[in-house]
């Protein structure tokens, strides 16, 4: 077949005085020359696996040089902020509670002989508080039944914590909280 289609471009190209030269087509195996032939514009495996490595690592790098940048950026903040407001810290550690009255000012507003009336407590995230004396009290415990506002009260340092007695309802004792 091969043969006769040689032959009949061949008189073709004879009866028709061309003098370019033909040449037959081998059909069977196409693609196998295509698969022969080197791509120029693509790279070997290993060169684009290299270069996707490549390119992961410096995502990474980038990714922990950021990281790196966050850190000291947020250090450098907190140091700016101790160093930019100390009188704000000194007050953040007042409002804290749990913290100790100093004896001389303890023994000149506070004990059995200084007696008080709370009144109505202030609300602050759903826990009462008072002041006297100076401080703000939390109230810890739940209020006693038959116990008002108004009842006579002291404040009193017993066993390492501040309570809240009252003369008029021995035996009872309310765990208060100073803040400082």
């Amino acid at each position: 077949m091969k043969l006769l289609t040689v032959f009949s471009t061949t008189a073709l190209a004879v009866l028709l005085g061309i003098s370019a030269p033909v040449f037959a087509q081998d059909e069977s195996h196409p693609q196998e020359e295509k698969r022969a032939a080197p791509d120029e514009k693509a790279d070997h495996p290993e060169k684009q696996e290299n270069k996707q490595v490549d390119k992961d690592k410096e995502k990474d790098n980038k990714q922990i040089d950021k990281e790196k940048d966050n850190k000291q950026a947020v250090q450098e903040n907190r140091q700016d902020e101790k160093s930019a407001h100390p009188q704000e810290q000194g007050e953040q550690r007042e409002g804290k509670e749990g913290g100790r009255i100093p004896e001389d000012r303890f023994r000149a507003n506070f004990g059995r002989q200084h007696t008080f009336q709370i009144g109505h407590p202030v609300i602050v995230a759903g826990t009462p508080r008072f002041q006297y004396g100076g401080y703000w009290f939390v109230i810890v415990q739940p209020w006693p039944v038959g116990w008002a506002y108004t009842d006579v009260v002291y404040v009193d340092y017993i066993d390492g914590g501040y309570y809240l007695l009252s003369p008029v309802h021995p035996g009872i004792q309310i765990s208060i909280n100073v803040i400082l």
